[in-house]
């Protein structure tokens, strides 16, 4: 049986879990009686970690209270660093952002350059916060990190770029405890508290920037595997015989079907003198970028469309072989290209995927835009340094009575959380 610290607890994660929910409702759910659901839910008041907001429908008596976390318990920071460029949010516990900082739209090519890039972000939005001081910040970057979460193993496409121990970098300048995760399930995490993915149980999140990945939640949690770097959906291989991928592999899904892959192809088209509209471009000397070639897929024109139509047939059928495997309740589409909306790469991706994959689950997997577009990663930083202060309560209880939050900047840490709630 739940002692009342372990009650107090189970109702705020429901509250959390639900959004907005009545006495009764946790009552019911949590199957704890509700003179006690009430006497926890003061507690919880009067120390401003959940407030009143609004009011249930009635089924014959009085309307019930409605319950939520209150927002302006506290604050935190969210940084992107990707190879689509720096971003950084400040939000607060309903993730609203407060205030957003961009750096450079380009990734820098060296480490010290992405990490004094970062650092500026992080500082301007630290040096306005004030009195909402962040109790933490998160960073969703590309690449792989190590087991602890705070040495970043490699970026993509940066060869210089090897055990940087970025933790410890941003806490030595910020001051504030530091969580890097990977951008793709910080976005995924960011969907399931405050997007798309709230309230399903189990979700793929489709990202396609630079690069393609994939999110996954797994029974309402984030899930990042044994070493917390699943998801590397880019490097499934489709075609054994096909282009060799920068990961050493020949036939990956982004040797064939990534942005740049699209980009190569058409560049070798038009090399070969196929005329497009896309081919204008390079004729006045432009390079090709894949923004300019999916716009003009958009625009009827042949070669680009035909290019795009290919790496959505791939991505599709990889996409239905997930699914296939999987059964998730529903399927986001996320990342810097598909949240710009482009319609062949979009429809196509979607209209592959709903003819490869099982007809039972046709039907039953909905495809769904992201709601939280390009703030999505820096957004799902900000969400580890939550996630990590509700994984262990007593941080939370502390701060809520003035107390400093046990944030942990240990490595141990993240063994820890791997064996607890968060898989």
């Amino acid at each position: 049986m739940a002692n009342r610290f372990e009650n107090k607890v189970r109702v705020l994660d429901l509250i959390r879990a639900r959004g907005q929910v009545s006495r009764p409702v946790l009552s019911e759910v949590l199957a704890i009686n509700l003179p006690t659901i009430s006497s926890l839910t003061k507690e919880l008041l009067d120390e401003r970690l959940i407030h009143a907001e609004g009011f249930d429908k009635s089924d014959g008596g009085r309307r019930p209270e409605l319950l939520a976390l209150n927002p302006g318990f506290s604050t935190a920071m969210g940084l992107e660093l990707s190879l689509s460029g720096i971003r950084g949010v400040l939000t607060d516990l309903s993730g609203k952002v407060l205030d957003r900082e961009e750096g450079p739209k380009k990734a820098p090519a060296e480490p010290e350059e992405m990490i004094d890039a970062v650092l500026a972000v992080a500082e301007s939005l630290l040096a306005r916060s004030g009195e909402r001081r962040p109790v933490g910040v998160g960073l969703g970057l590309a690449g792989l990190s190590d087991e602890t979460g705070r040495v970043w193993r490699y970026f993509p496409h940066r060869k210089t770029w090897r055990d940087v121990a970025l933790a410890e970098r941003l806490e030595q300048r910020l001051g504030i405890p530091a969580r890097l995760e990977n951008d793709v399930q910080a976005a995924t995490l960011a969907e399931l508290r405050y997007g798309q993915a709230r309230g399903l149980r189990d979700v793929l999140y489709l990202h396609i920037g630079h690069g393609i990945a994939c999110g996954i939640v797994v029974d309402g949690k984030l899930y990042t595997g044994a070493t917390r770097n699943a998801g590397e959906f880019g490097h499934t291989i489709l075609e054994p015989s096909g282009p060799i991928c920068y990961c050493g592999n020949y036939g990956c899904l982004e040797s064939l079907a990534a942005p740049a892959a699209m980009v190569e192809q058409a560049g070798q088209a038009l090399r070969k003198g196929v005329l497009s509209s896309a081919g204008l471009r390079l004729a006045e000397g432009q390079t090709l970028t894949p923004g300019a070639l999916l716009r003009a897929a958009d625009d009827g024109d042949r070669l680009a469309e035909n290019v795009v139509l290919k790496a959505a047939e791939y991505i599709g059928l990889g996409l239905a072989n997930l699914v296939n495997f999987f059964n998730p309740h529903g399927v986001i589409f996320g990342g810097e290209i598909l949240v710009r909306g482009h319609r062949v790469l979009n429809e196509g991706i979607e209209r592959t995927f709903r003819q490869r994959v099982l007809p039972v689950r046709q039907a039953h997997t909905p495809v769904l835009p992201s709601s939280l577009g390009r703030d999505a990663t820096a957004l799902g930083g900000a969400m580890v340094v939550f996630e990590e202060l509700f994984e262990r309560p007593e941080a939370l209880f502390a701060l809520a009575h003035g107390q400093p939050p046990l944030v942990e900047s240990s490595p141990a840490r993240r063994e820890e959380v791997a064996g607890g709630r968060r898989r």
